[in-house]
């Protein structure tokens, strides 16, 4: 009987410990990777080394020999990619060692592998049915960030002065949807103190990039209460009226 005690004993501390191993195994394959660093996946065997060096020194990407628009280069590698490559990473990886033959070509696949990551990621965030449309643009713009630091963010997404007023547009349909029966006053006060965050000491440059459906698109969100029952007639005298006033207070 002690026998078979023991045997059971040494049984159970088997089973216990299995059972912890695979546990553990089950951690770090599957739970782990779903809290990685967004970077993490940026790299691939071939590029992991390259994207590291170039975190030291990103200026390179900006030098003689490198394309001139990184973002359109990359969405013209992507197209290539999966029209012509069928998706094979590997034929992508060829044709940039065999146009760039040196460390270039590496240099660029790593920038690449890092793109798709935040393509695909951003993909995931857009489909999303739990966010609004403001909450999916900050996401994927707050992952842009993290992914391509510094420097390697402002080459392949240089500012531009259309990117506020699309913002702008978002912020504020958003917050009608938060708050559907809020009156125009307070829309436009909450507006005007976002423009004021996003313009900074830019706001003449974006001016000249305001298009006119920029304000119409603006006033008819503001003003959407007001203007529910009024005619087409009436409606575009008042949005003709509001958008002047609000050009007014916009830029006073």
């Amino acid at each position: 009987m002690p026998t078979n005690k023991k045997k059971i004993t040494i049984l159970l501390l088997i089973t216990i410990l299995l059972s912890f191993l695979l546990g553990s195994l089950v951690y770090i394959l599957f739970l782990k990777k779903t809290n990685a660093d967004p970077k993490e996946s940026s790299f691939d065997s071939r590029s992991e080394i390259y994207w590291k060096r170039l975190q030291n020194r990103p200026e390179v990407l900006g030098s003689v020999g490198y394309p001139n628009d990184l973002r359109d280069f990359l969405e013209t590698l992507r197209g290539k990619e999966s029209f012509l490559w069928n998706g094979d990473r590997d034929e992508t990886y060829r044709y940039l060692l065999s146009e760039f033959p040196d460390e270039r070509g590496h240099i660029l696949y790593a920038v690449y592998v890092a793109y798709m990551n935040w393509k695909e990621k951003s993909k995931e965030i857009e489909s999303s049915t739990s966010l609004t449309s403001y909450e999916k643009l900050t996401a994927v713009n707050r992952l842009k960030e993290e992914i391509f630091p510094g420097v390697i963010h402002q080459l392949i997404f240089p500012k531009h002065p259309t990117t506020p007023p699309t913002i702008l547009v978002s912020y504020l349909e958003d917050y009608i949807q938060r708050n559907p029966y809020s009156y125009a006053r307070e829309r436009k006060r909450i507006f005007l103190r976002k423009k004021e965050e996003l313009y900074q000491k830019e706001k003449w440059d974006i001016q000249t990039w305001e298009s006119p459906n920029f304000y119409r698109q603006v006033v008819s969100l503001i003003y959407e209460r007001e203007m529910k029952e009024m005619t087409e007639e009436e409606k575009t005298f008042y949005l003709t009226s509001k958008i002047e006033e609000l050009k007014s207070d916009f830029w006073n």
